[in-house]
């Protein structure tokens, strides 16, 4: 789907997630969060219209074909490339705790979890991995989105995206709440942190763009 003006949003956020990681400016989130928005328009329109055109299996064979051909490539390549380079750092014992940490980090990249292990207190910030959070986020939201739409009627999915979105809030309260309570002692001290790395609650930036398809649509 390409929409006239998309590519603008999606360089104003890639430049304000840049800006941040370069330490130009200290608000990186409203790029991250205008990604999610973005990623949530377009598979939600990606996905109506294969639900609309195909039969049940086909519709998840053809949305997952396609995001594993568009993502695995370029995303395993890099991983494979970094650790061969970090392997051989190691070997010549050039900056061995950067090189080992990305060692010991690359599986959690490689199973789209780390976005989990980045809100552990054993994390440990990686020069080649710490963005992956979001990467790992937006995989989580490809492999149950296709479902919501699938199961969810055409005319009832404006009221389903406007309860996603007022469940997210909820979510993070449950997330801030529970946080250093002795259960979930695992999860770091920072808790704005483990509430913004979790999956689930940016929910509502997902759907807001899901919604912005039904409206577009009307």
């Amino acid at each position: 789907m390409r929409i006239k003006g998309l590519d603008g949003l999606r360089g104003a956020a890639f430049l304000l997630v840049f800006f941040f990681h370069t330490h130009w400016n200290q608000f990186g989130w409203p790029g991250v969060q205008l990604f999610f928005v973005l990623s949530g328009f377009l598979i939600t329109g990606i996905l109506i219209d294969l639900k609309e055109t195909l039969p049940r299996k086909s519709y998840f064979i053809k949305f997952y074909g396609r995001r594993i051909l568009r993502i695995f490539p370029l995303y395993y390549f890099y991983l494979a490339i970094m650790g061969v380079l970090t392997a051989w750092a190691l070997s010549t014992g050039f900056e061995p705790e950067p090189m080992r940490v990305y060692q010991n980090e690359m599986k959690y990249a490689a199973t789209y979890i780390y976005d989990f292990y980045f809100a552990l207190d054993r994390y440990v910030p990686s020069y080649f991995l710490t963005h992956f959070w979001t990467l790992a986020v937006e995989e989580q939201f490809y492999l149950v989105w296709p479902l919501f739409i699938l199961l969810v009627p055409r005319q009832h999915l404006q009221k389903a995206c406007w309860g996603v979105i007022a469940l997210a809030p909820i979510l993070r309260l449950v997330v801030l709440l529970l946080h250093g309570t002795e259960a979930f002692s695992f999860l770091r001290d920072d808790v704005a942190l483990v509430v913004y790395s979790l999956p689930f609650t940016h929910l509502d930036a997902f759907a807001l763009g899901a919604l912005l398809t039904q409206i577009r649509r009307i």
